[in-house]
């Protein structure tokens, strides 16, 4: 963190994105230097309290009403970005600077919700103050900014931040899905109609997460979200996981096809929330076998990195497997399990090679240990950040890596934090 954020505040302080290779800068995001409200937080617990003042007098100074270097902002990636970092660093340091600006992004943020179906649309001309027309979005879209909305009407009083919050989580509550609890990925924005194949990765998985992170924020008081979220749980241990029969025959969790909702036997990196989550619902609600099929994901999300030559994830993997045989819930009680030995053929195949500095192992990685206690997850966290060290470390940060079966040096290297 030391050695990234002294790259951004030298050549990028106050733009949105360092380019770690070049030591330019983008504004990809509207031009609010939202790399560094996504760090106050990280900055402030850190005990990197002068650079954390530097931002704070940096932020009063953002004029939200107006965004340069692109057309139009993202409703997910600006509520979880800029507005979710207000407001966790006006919980950490009741500065109330950070409480107005988060107020002032929010209200814009207010523009994207349609008038009739009461659904966000995906992106929001600031300098206009209208939606980018289009007619559908995704379930994570819709429902990854409940935790900030709610949070702010906590704070604020606004009952208008809690009724946008809450009429999404009654629409999906009552959409009609193939599978209780698994929610296909794509929203009409017009009829909240779904459609899709199903997933815990991208367009889907903040979603999952939040309905824990809910409950557990509303004092555990929230029955809905907890009722929600158990059976988007079960769902997903009686119909996605399974066993590979390859390498070390890892458990892993599919997609699911549109249409006819059987594994394709694929698997993204952003799938790998899920251990994370289901050890700290595990936890919280007391669901022990969640922490057992926890410990068994997290095992394959590090084996993404273990599994290639730079020790660096792919962005996404298929898993030889038999689509008969499920790995967890009812249905896996009468098959005679595999030969769960190891052998030396691959793990897995390779779709998308490219890694793009995604989180969600290393914060699984964290919430198991924190959980179990096990110096495994912790052993396996430096592995991996040493891979981090050796491929992706520049002089001013770290960058995005094109291809992770091979390292050719800076050729490898996107210039960028995240593509």
């Amino acid at each position: 963190m030391v050695h990234s954020w002294k790259g951004y505040s030298t050549y990028a302080f106050g733009k949105d994105e360092l380019l770690p290779v070049t030591n330019g800068w983008k504004n990809n995001w509207g031009g609010w230097g939202v790399t560094l409200l996504d760090s106050l937080d990280t900055l402030y617990m850190m005990d990197m309290h002068d650079d954390f003042k530097k931002a704070r007098d940096f932020v009063e100074t953002i004029d939200f009403n107006k965004i340069v270097g692109i057309d139009s902002i993202s409703f997910f990636e600006t509520t979880i970005r800029v507005l979710g970092g207000l407001i966790s660093a006006y919980d950490l340091s009741n500065d109330k600077v950070f409480l107005e600006k988060a107020v002032e992004i929010a209200d814009i943020l207010l523009i994207a919700f349609d008038q009739d179906s009461g659904i966000p649309y995906t992106r929001i001309d600031v300098n206009k103050k209208t939606i980018v027309n289009e007619y559908q979005t995704s379930i994570a879209e819709i429902g990854t900014f409940q935790l900030e909305f709610m949070r702010l009407y906590n704070l604020t009083g606004n009952i208008e931040y809690y009724k946008k919050s809450q009429h999404i989580i009654d629409l999906i509550d009552k959409s009609q899905v193939p599978i209780p609890g698994l929610y296909p990925q794509i929203v009409n924005i017009y009829s909240g109609r779904l459609s899709g194949k199903l997933a815990v990765g991208g367009n889907v998985d903040s979603f999952y997460e939040y309905l824990l992170k809910l409950y557990i924020m509303h004092g555990k008081n929230g029955e809905q979200f907890r009722r929600m979220y158990e059976q988007s749980i079960d769902s997903i241990k009686e119909h996605m996981i399974y066993r590979s029969n390859k390498g070390s025959k890892l458990i892993f969790v599919s997609e699911l096809y549109e249409g006819i909702f059987t594994p394709s036997g694929e698997m993204q990196h952003l799938a790998c929330f899920l251990p994370g989550l289901l050890a700290l619902g595990s936890k919280e609600l007391n669901r022990a076998d969640d922490l057992e099929l926890a410990k068994e994901l997290m095992k394959t999300c590090y084996y993404f990195y273990k599994g290639t030559k730079t020790g660096l994830s792919p962005e996404k993997v298929r898993f030889s497997f038999n689509s008969n045989e499920h790995a967890w819930g009812s249905k896996s009680e009468n098959i005679e399990i595999i030969n769960t030995e190891s052998n030396d053929e691959p793990e897995f195949i390779l779709m998308n090679k490219d890694y793009i500095l995604r989180p969600e192992t290393v914060e699984s990685l964290m919430i198991l240990y924190r959980v179990t206690g096990d110096e495994i997850y912790r052993e396996w966290g430096w592995n991996i950040f040493n891979s981090f060290e050796k491929h992706l470390k520049t002089p001013t940060a770290y960058s995005a890596f094109r291809d992770v079966s091979i390292d050719e040096g800076i050729f490898s290297k996107t210039n960028s934090m995240e593509r």
